[in-house]
């Protein structure tokens, strides 16, 4: 099975790569900007236009024998009409959205760190889709973003923008777990999952596991 990948921006899309290969499958991808400032702009200012370049953006994959669309980018899922670019393309594709609609009604109380508020409006959205009870804590952290895009290291990261003390905080409110809303963020799973009490949800194994099951 050929996957594509398509993600807000170069690195990102190369981690979904990298993930979907570390899982045994073959993977193409394209990254709809050019870095973590233009995509935050396009996701904000100019959605018709970033969901026509999503949407070229799977056909070409498609045209290069992907047999499902991979998106790995929570914000840009969020940002542009998702059922839209679903409705345009001839194969399956899956988001980290779709992955928080499935696991909502596990929790009462759910934290959420996000790359900006429009990607934490459309998580909270997603699960209050499906469980209106569960109430939602979340924080955008954008600058992080930008620090994994320049590849510093995770440790210092977590360190210079005091993560323990933002988990710390959200854990002691009464959150059941934890969810890396931008998929920037595993790069810091392992600090973060250390640092923590409760379960970090990352949506990669479950989307890949979707999207392979609806190609069976």
């Amino acid at each position: 099975m050929k996957i594509g990948v398509l993600a807000g921006t170069p690195i990102d899309t190369q981690m979904g790569i990298d993930y979907v290969v570390s899982k045994g499958y073959e993977a193409i991808g394209i990254a709809c900007s050019q870095n973590a400032k233009e995509q935050n702009e396009m996701q904000i200012l100019h959605k018709e236009e970033l969901l026509n370049i999503a949407i070229d953006a799977c056909n070409k994959m498609i045209d290069m024998g992907a047999d499902g669309i991979y998106i790995y980018c929570n914000s840009l899922s969020g940002a542009i009409d998702i059922d839209k670019l679903k409705s345009s393309i001839s194969v399956c594709a899956v988001t980290p959205l779709d992955i928080y609609k499935m696991c909502a009604k596990k929790y009462e109380q759910l934290a959420v760190i996000a790359a900006n508020c429009q990607s934490l409006f459309s998580i909270e959205q997603s699960i209050l889709s499906e469980n209106p009870d569960c109430m939602i804590f979340g924080i955008a952290l954008l600058p992080l973003v930008v620090e994994i895009e320049a590849t510093t290291p995770p440790e210092v990261i977590y360190e210079k923008f005091k993560i323990k003390g933002l988990t710390d905080s959200l854990s002691s409110i009464g959150c059941q777990a934890l969810i890396l809303g931008c998929t920037h963020f595993p790069y810091l799973e392992k600090e973060i999952s250390q640092g923590v009490n409760v379960p970090v949800i990352n949506p990669s194994d479950k989307m890949l596991e979707y999207l392979v099951s609806k190609n069976l």
